[in-house]
């Protein structure tokens, strides 16, 4: 809610004969505190504020301050008190308990799930749904987040996910800055008291760990292959990198069909790892902590999974996996999530694309069409178009017997579309009729066919600059032609070892790529020997980088 700044609508000093009014309306809404706490809260010598305000969210806010500093504001009749105030007295509202990772995502606006939950919501008793609700941290107990229950307590209770807590305000939001005035540090308080033990929230230390711990039953290994999944939640966007890098690594040592020893770990990593990873995820090894390929096989090599040895200096060979380590033996990944060989015959056939322009028949030339069958609102290529104008024309004499390249408007039909003219040429004609039609065009692939209206836009690639004189590739249009973006995506991070992302520019319709780096000639090469798309529909090529003489 405060994310944005807000628009302060009016802001008056509370004056000393309604100061008593404003502390019974605190001690009503929060029964937790005591007359003690107000006078400590509200100070008789201090500036007290009632500010009415203008939310990002079009939502109206009132906001009570002592000293500049917000204590409470109120949403909709529901009060709230801020993190400053909770650092003071946090016995106020249901306390639920996260971690860095997730109060990141709280602070890009997100709200608090339940998976992203550390302690049992039950830890507090009994409470509603839109109950006031305080979120810290398993470190430190001062509030860093304040908001209303999405559930009740008997609701959590029956569900492992959804949303916990519908955040309002967080530490370091404008509402903690109003006024221009500088965040506050934050308290370091105790860590919660329900929290469990620290033995119960492991660090990450070595490879093994990532993986599915070796008392997994194999005889269920379906039943535990999301175990990665389930510590995501507690961490850092690194440490999440780093599972990811390894578990894409030991699915390519454990299922790649195309896996064959010795192998050049570049050409591990490019061809096996990076082929592996989820569709809905990225892999980019620089955001992990090994940073580089040869670091994260080297600590493989220490765990004992796999030996590399050293071909020549600088270039490294993998030449053998222990496959009865147990962490290679408690892998499992699902059936459909494996690698599995694709020809490259059935992978062209099953990109390829059918490109196929089209017309709409409308009012104005229905009845050129009507009396061989059509309808309006039919599909016409141009061929058709071309056949049935002729047969229309010469079915009433219209063409010039002095001159056949011309066409007589004598026909009221043909005198319409062609306005202020005698004769026309019957190019002229063509270029009337279609010009008096709807563009549409249909794009067909072994999966699916789909008809757009208006004219095709060919895809675009162009080229960005960023800091320090690096450049970025952007795609355009992939959508229209039946193209997923994070497959394509994909691939082209796979081809050119480059990071990749997918964006959806304000006003646009169709989502874009961006490539790192001038990779203009191998999405162009992609589209044309992969995705089969003619070139006539690509625009861009003459940004690829030149051949150095």
């Amino acid at each position: 809610m405060f994310k944005k700044p807000f628009k302060v609508k009016t802001n008056s000093q509370i004056k000393g004969s309604e100061r008593k009014g404003i502390k019974d309306l605190f001690l009503r809404k929060f029964p937790q505190l005591t007359e003690n706490d107000m006078e400590t809260l509200l100070p008789k010598k201090e500036v007290t504020s009632c500010l009415k305000v203008l939310a990002d969210n079009n939502k109206h806010v009132t906001i009570y301050t002592a000293q500049k500093r917000a204590l409470f504001f109120m949403v909709d009749d529901i009060m709230f008190p801020t993190v400053y105030m909770l650092w003071m007295f946090p016995q106020i509202g249901v306390e639920f308990t996260t971690n860095d990772y997730v109060m990141s995502k709280i602070s890009n606006g997100a709200d608090l799930m339940l998976p992203g939950v550390i302690n049992t919501p039950q830890s507090k008793g009994n409470f509603l749904c839109k109950q006031v609700a305080i979120v810290n941290n398993i470190n430190n107990k001062a509030a860093v987040a304040v908001g209303l229950t999405a559930m009740s307590s008997v609701e959590m209770s029956k569900v492992n996910s959804g949303k916990c807590v519908n955040i309002f305000h967080y530490y370091g939001d404008k509402l903690c800055t109003f006024d221009d005035l500088p965040l506050l540090p934050l308290m370091q308080l105790s860590p919660p008291d329900y929290v469990q033990n620290a033995d119960d929230f492991p660090a990450l230390t070595s490879i093994a760990e990532v993986l599915p711990p070796q008392d997994i039953p194999l005889e269920n290994p379906e039943e535990n292959c999301d175990v990665v999944e389930l510590i995501l939640p507690q961490l850092s966007e690194v440490e999440e990198m780093d599972i990811l890098l390894i578990r894409c690594i030991m699915t390519a040592l454990k299922y790649s069909k195309t896996l064959e020893l010795p192998m050049l770990t570049s050409t591990f990593f490019k061809l096996e790892v990076l082929t592996n990873c989820p569709e809905a995820k990225t892999l980019d090894i620089k955001k992990s902590s090994y940073k580089k390929v040869g670091q994260v096989l080297k600590q493989l090599e220490n765990d004992g999974i796999i030996v590399v040895k050293e071909k020549k200096k600088g270039v490294e060979n993998i030449e053998a996996i222990n496959k009865q380590h147990p962490a290679f033996l408690n892998l499992y990944i699902e059936i459909e999530n494996r690698p599995r060989k694709i020809t490259n015959e059935d992978d062209t056939i099953s990109q390829a694309r059918n490109i196929v322009e089209s017309y709409m028949i409308t009012t104005a030339v229905l009845p050129i069409f009507k009396e061989y069958g059509f309808n309006k609102g039919d599909n016409m290529q141009v061929p058709q178009i071309r056949r049935y104008v002729t047969e229309y024309v010469r079915s009433r004499n219209c063409q010039d017997e002095q001159n056949k390249r011309f066409v007589k408007l004598q026909d009221p039909v043909l005198k319409s579309l062609c306005k202020n003219e005698v004769a026309v040429t019957w190019e002229d004609l063509m270029e009337k009729v279609r010009a008096a039609m709807k563009s549409c065009f249909k794009v067909s692939s072994t999966e699916q066919e789909v008809t757009t209206k208006g004219k095709i836009q060919p895809i675009a690639m162009t080229l960005q600059a960023r800091a320090h004189n690096k450049k970025v590739t952007m795609v355009d249009n992939l959508e229209l032609y039946n193209i997923r973006l994070p497959e394509f995506a994909k691939e082209c991070q796979h081809g050119v070892a480059a990071s990749t992302s997918i964006n959806r520019p304000a006003g646009k319709k169709y989502g874009q790529i961006l490539i790192q780096g001038n990779q203009i000639l191998f999405v162009y090469n992609l589209l044309v020997e992969k995705y089969k798309i003619p070139k006539k529909y690509i625009r861009g090529l003459e940004l690829a980088p030149k051949n150095k003489k």
